[in-house]
């Protein structure tokens, strides 16, 4: 039976059925596997992600000019917190959207959509006159980064094989420090109007690129266009005979929609998506209230209070450079090492700079030692320190979990909430570090930062799952059963 006929089939029942492939070579061993084209689809489809980090962190390497009233447009420290906080809930609509459209426009036209916001939030940072427009451009900005968020991750769970799910999602972060690497080196170089004109190319190689990305096989099995999802598979694969993995997708597909109608409410009536939801926002948690957030935003500034013996500009591109380099030891040891051990392992390692600079600054403003001009380096090796602890781990292994851990039936939805709850925990993050210094001190928010760690070192031993080397469903299946260590 053809494809073709198969679709005209009035009852569809394909978990009996053989798809056929007139491809299909009897007697031959199956090829080696070739993941190039899943590489570079993956690497077209988080162009948006390097516009996620631009837009993180345009701010940050020019934050010192626009305090001291340098540029046209002065700030104070309490605006700059909104300036990040309107990025932050900007994504909250953004999210919303997502889970709206994404089901029914596909994955690939919702990434090219992305893009048109962060073009908009560029235009209006260029030509920007008052605070306001700032505010303007990072909530308008803020939408396509929720958005960027949720669909990337869901699309590069639904084009990836098994065997490099977790590199690939790695992607996601490494995007992210791609952008972060581009906004310190031309920030520290180039006047603020021409790094604005800079940052506004980004977005629209984006726009250009992602065209030409394959919509997902799941998604073209969602509207039973079995063909353009076999065609697809061929294409991202390299093979000619995709028919077991194309079966595999529609029996899927067909199991899920025979146990209930898919929905929002899914992901609260069964207790397996609340436990992931439950993984998920710890993990945000984890992320953004143990410093991520403040340290890398407000970075050039903490160099600048410390009395770095080194320029702020230069601490800036040596933090983005090892953010940089993170990425590719992440990608790595991933699929070696598993999630768990390294979320861990994260985790313990990130502890010790936090120590180090609640130290460094207790004794510069609170105490006479006598020697410490000898350990000016101290905020650059701290911030270092804390960027590769952070970025083997924390940093980019939540968005790997949070395409792995929901069933494709709810994953638009919970990509989404995901990214809800991500905005809503990086907002309290910003105003955190802001009552947190305001009222204790660096020595206090540091350390502010390394209680929360510990609450969530404890959380990833006990709940946190393996997913190493797992096909969805088999994360599903190892979801349901008691937690184990």
């Amino acid at each position: 039976m053809t494809l073709e006929q198969i679709e005209k089939s009035p009852n569809r029942d394909y978990k009996y059925v053989e798809v056929q492939n007139e491809d299909k070579e009897l007697g031959h061993c199956e090829p080696k596997k070739n993941y190039t084209r899943e590489y570079i689809i993956a690497i077209i489809s988080t162009l948006g992600t390097i516009v996620c980090g631009i837009q993180f962190t345009w701010i940050s390497p020019i934050l010192p000019q626009l305090l001291s009233g340098n540029f046209k447009i002065q700030i104070t420290m309490a605006e700059s917190v909104w300036v990040f906080g309107l990025l932050q809930i900007g994504g909250l609509p953004g999210s919303i959207t997502v889970s709206m459209i994404s089901n029914y426009i596909g994955r690939k036209k919702t990434i090219v959509l992305t893009a048109i916001p962060f073009i908009i939030s560029s235009i209006i940072r260029i030509y920007a006159e008052t605070v306001l427009h700032y505010y303007i451009a990072q909530f308008i900005g803020g939408f396509s980064v929720g958005a960027s968020f949720a669909v990337a991750s869901m699309y590069i769970s639904e084009i990836s094989s098994p065997e490099i799910r977790g590199v690939l999602s790695i992607f996601i972060h490494f995007s992210i420090s791609v952008g972060v690497l581009f906004v310190f080196v031309l920030g520290a170089y180039l006047p603020i109007v021409t790094y604005y004109y800079v940052l506004a190319i980004f977005p629209i190689v984006q726009l250009i690129f992602t065209l030409y990305l394959p919509e997902t096989p799941y998604f073209q099995v969602m509207k039973q266009d079995y063909k353009g999802a076999e065609k697809t598979l061929k294409f991202l694969r390299k093979k000619s005979n995709v028919q077991d993995e194309l079966n595999r997708l529609i029996e899927g597909y067909k199991e899920e929609m025979a146990e209930q109608k898919q929905s929002f409410w899914d992901l609260f009536r069964d207790r397996t998506n609340l436990k992931s939801l439950l993984i998920i926002a710890v993990l945000t948690m984890a992320q953004q209230w143990t410093g991520s957030t403040a340290i890398f935003s407000y970075s050039q500034v903490i160099f600048e209070d410390g009395h770095s013996s080194i320029s702020a500009q230069t601490c800036g591109i040596l933090k983005a450079i090892l953010n940089f380099v993170c990425a590719f030891v992440l990608a790595s040891v991933i699929d070696r090492f598993g999630r768990r051990v390294l979320l861990l392992i994260s985790a313990i390692m990130t502890l010790i700079p936090l120590a180090m600079m609640a130290v460094y600054f207790y004794l510069q403003n609170y105490t006479d030692f006598k020697y410490i001009e000898h350990f000016r380096l101290i905020p650059l090796i701290g911030i270092l320190s804390f960027k590769f602890a952070y970025g083997i781990g924390l940093g980019g292994i939540p968005y790997i979990l949070s395409g792995e851990l929901f069933p494709t039936k709810v994953k638009a939805y919970a990509s989404s909430l995901n990214s809800i709850v991500m905005t809503a925990v990086g907002v309290l993050a910003n105003k955190m570090y802001q009552v947190a210094l305001k009222e204790f001190d660096y020595p206090g928010a540091f350390g502010m930062f390394m209680m929360w760690l510990l609450l969530a070192i404890i959380f990833i031993y006990f709940m946190v799952p393996e997913t190493k080397g797992l096909s969805l469903e088999e994360i599903q299946v190892k979801l349901r059963k008691p937690n184990k260590k």
